[in-house]
């Protein structure tokens, strides 16, 4: 399949989501990555804006970099921004704790529970979600749009590889954040993410090994 085809089929999918929901009640998820800043600019140059909400889940511990780059989209695309932190209990159990491995499983549950405080506090009925068949197994099986006990969500670029990301981005000149010319194949919380040297390398190689074993898990938890 072509990546015009691709692009179709996920214009298709957003569109469908917009006859079944209000524009209020759909939330695009970014993570000032590059597969949800993608998903923005499909959106964008569909309806000339992004006609929804969009929400960053700010573990407060994000690279320097994602921060000036949600900044600065937020201004030039004129996003309707939820910038919400992880929960004051959640960090404040993070920041108290001295042990590596425990204080990821904090922040993989705090990134969980932060999900559902938005889904109650800003009458979230749906998500889009940046999420790949092709970059963790646990994700392979998703469907376009996935309902959920809360609410749906909607995968437009499931059958996007990462070449076709990279070839939309240089094809649209989509800004992105410059770790990923840094050897960052995949972009997660600064402490627990790091570039890989090998070219070759999967492309959640640089992220925290636990959370990626347990991501079958924590996506029936609620994680994306």
């Amino acid at each position: 399949m072509s990546l015009k085809q691709k692009i179709k089929q996920a214009q298709d999918g957003i569109e469908s989501a917009r006859q079944q929901w209000k524009d209020e009640e759909i939330v695009v998820a970014w993570t000032g990555g590059k597969d949800s800043t993608v998903i923005m600019h499909i959106i964008k140059e569909m309806y000339g804006e992004i006609p929804f909400r969009v929400l960053f889940n700010d573990s407060t511990i994000e690279f320097p970099e994602i921060y000036t780059f949600i900044k600065k989209i937020k201004k030039d695309w004129s996003v309707d921004l939820i910038w919400l932190k992880h929960l004051p209990e959640d960090l404040q159990s993070y920041n108290a704790s001295t042990n590596d491995e425990e204080k990821m499983e904090i922040m993989r549950i705090a990134k969980i529970n932060a999900i559902n405080y938005a889904i109650s506090e800003y009458d979230i009925r749906v998500f889009v979600s940046g999420i790949r068949w092709d970059e963790h197994e646990a994700r392979s099986k998703e469907t376009v749009i996935s309902k959920r006990r809360s609410h749906s969500r909607v995968h437009p670029i499931l059958q996007f590889t990462i070449d076709d990301i990279w070839e939309y981005i240089k094809k649209y000149d989509v800004p992105y954040v410059d770790l990923y010319d840094k050897g960052y194949k995949s972009l997660g919380e600064a402490p627990f993410t790091h570039p890989v040297a090998d070219p070759h390398a999967s492309e959640r190689a640089g992220r925290e090994a636990t959370k990626e074993d347990k991501m079958e898990k924590l996506r029936k938890l609620g994680y994306w």
